[in-house]
């Protein structure tokens, strides 16, 4: 049995940890979809580079979740990246380890990243277990489509009714 996971803000020290956990978490999620051409061509240390300059420059909130030392989660909100903004905050990635899919660690990396705010997101269309997730959680598309560097395509999803006057 796995143990109950910590959510906590991350720190820059944690920056490798949690560029190696998102990395894992994509090559569990999207190893057949993406190929392994595009994982040849990530480099953690890269990644771990830019997190931790956001994370000491704080133009991100990022949050993690670990279990017995090691991260096994990772989630990162800010500011709407969107030209149309239709919600004042975005949620830019949320992943969890297969092994802690289930575990709820999920729905807390959402409550501390934006809480029960208006946000939005973007999701591949063809997730319907992160769709479902994010619908149970208030989010629902609003028309907005996109492809990724892949051609994979994307919906936007968005809670609360969008930007408040």
């Amino acid at each position: 049995m796995v143990s109950t996971p910590e959510v906590r803000a991350a720190q820059p020290d944690d920056a490798l940890a949690f560029a190696t956990c998102h990395l894992a978490c994509w090559r569990e999620a999207y190893g057949e979809l993406w190929g392994q051409e595009r994982f040849a061509e990530m480099d953690v240390e890269k990644m771990a580079r830019r997190r931790r300059q956001e994370i000491e420059d704080g133009t991100a909130t990022h949050v993690l979740a670990e279990a017995d030392g090691e991260v096994v989660a990772v989630a990162i909100s800010g500011p709407s990246r969107d030209e149309d903004d239709p919600a004042p905050q975005e949620l830019y990635a949320s992943y969890v380890r297969k092994a802690y899919q289930g575990s709820g660690v999920a729905d807390a990396l959402l409550a501390a990243t934006i809480g029960d705010r208006p946000a939005a997101l973007w999701v591949y269309r063809d997730n319907p277990r992160a769709t479902a997730f994010y619908v149970n959680h208030g989010f629902i598309p609003d028309g907005s489509e996109r492809t990724d560097s892949e051609g994979i395509l994307e919906i936007r999803m968005v809670r609360n009714g969008g930007r408040p006057d």
